[in-house]
Formats: C-alpha cells, sequence, structure tokens
C-alpha cells in the first residue's frame, strides 16, 4: 500500500481537498473509496514545556525534585580529601 503525506485545510463546506497529483496518480474517480487518516497538527509548544515537557502524573512538584535530588545522590559518591 503506497501512502501520500500533505498538509490540508478544511474547506468551508467542511470538505478536505485532495491534490490533482495524488488524484491522477491512484487515478481516483468521483465516488471512489479511500482510507483517510487525519493526524490534527499541534501548535508548537511555548516557554518552559517546550525544553522540558509536561509530567505524565500526579505527583506534587515537591515530591518530583526530591526523587530526582534522591536519584542522583544514589549515581554520586562523595569523598573528602585533605589539601
Amino acid at each position: 500500500m503506497e501512502i501520500f503525506e500533505y498538509i490540508a485545510e478544511i474547506l468551508p463546506d467542511g470538505h478536505l481537498s485532495i491534490p490533482e497529483a495524488i488524484i491522477n496518480k491512484l487515478k481516483l474517480q468521483s465516488h471512489s473509496k479511500i482510507r483517510i487518516l487525519l493526524l490534527p497538527i499541534e501548535p508548537p509548544q511555548k516557554g518552559l514545556t517546550r525544553f522540558c515537557g509536561k509530567w505524565q502524573d500526579d505527583r506534587e512538584t515537591t515530591e518530583i525534585v526530591e526523587g530526582i535530588y534522591n536519584s542522583r545522590s544514589k549515581n554520586t559518591r562523595s569523598e573528602r580529601i585533605k589539601l
């Protein structure tokens, strides 16, 4: 199965248009059946979420930060050296 991707705008009457090149390549005619997958374009993220994303759970901020610090201390070791 061949897949075609293009950006389309919804027309004022609620229809979507198919580019002429795709119609010709698939040899589509009136009443031809095709499968359509709709993937809405998401607006770009702004601010801090653009860099770090959003948490996907219900934990409080303090709990998340505490977990980060705890995992850091488990993965590091410190030694005191006398100079």
